[in-house]
């Protein structure tokens, strides 16, 4: 199996205050305002806007600010901004929600040994029974197969591996897929 990961967010090592954004444009944790969530609803719909793109819709806000506000978003890691990659794109049609129990104390481990896997590309601690959940992109069934039980099934810490198989994706990171946007189904989830 190949340990990669799919993106990495800024690195500690650059994490440092940006001298160029000014104390009124810095978003402290978990002090989101309206100016801040319109960024980001239009960041999330083209991670590629300008920023003098998004002052423009906007409207009534220099280019600076939102700038400076992009700035502190990703400094305080509010966002992130990167490419998704499309796992059937690299060829990787084959996709499960796998369930891991793991012994007490020793969720953490697993998990940062999970998170180097290329194969895994969204890892969430969960209650329940299953007290971690993984989405796992492989090439075949077998491949599948052999990374639930022989790489994740073996590791130590870990009780019990179960892959459930995903059979259409309609919405992966807030993007609507091609099931959704043929209109296959309609809102209230009856088919056209």
């Amino acid at each position: 199996m190949t340990k990669f990961r799919f993106g990495r967010t800024n690195a500690p090592h650059q994490q440092s205050r940006n001298p160029s954004v000014s104390g009124e444009d810095m978003v402290q944790p978990n002090d989101l305002d309206d100016l801040d969530r319109s960024i980001i609803a239009l960041l999330t719909e083209d991670g590629r806007l300008s920023a003098s793109e998004i002052s423009t819709r906007i409207g009534g806000v220099s280019e600076r600010t939102v700038r400076n506000r992009i700035s502190a978003l990703l400094q305080n890691r509010h966002i992130v901004i990167g490419a998704i990659p499309d796992p059937t794109a690299l060829g990787r049609d084959v996709q499960a929600d796998v369930l891991i129990r793991v012994e007490p104390g020793k969720i953490d481990r697993v998990a940062i040994e999970l998170g180097e896997y290329d194969e895994i590309g969204y890892l969430a601690a969960t209650t329940g029974e299953y007290n971690l959940t993984a989405a796992v992109f492989v090439t075949t069934h077998a491949e599948l197969l052999d990374f639930t039980e022989n790489v994740i099934g073996k590791m130590p810490g870990v009780e019990r591996v179960v892959p459930c198989m995903i059979l259409r994706m309609y919405k992966v990171f807030g993007t609507r897929t091609t099931a959704l946007s043929r209109g296959a189904v309609t809102k209230s989830g009856k088919a056209k």
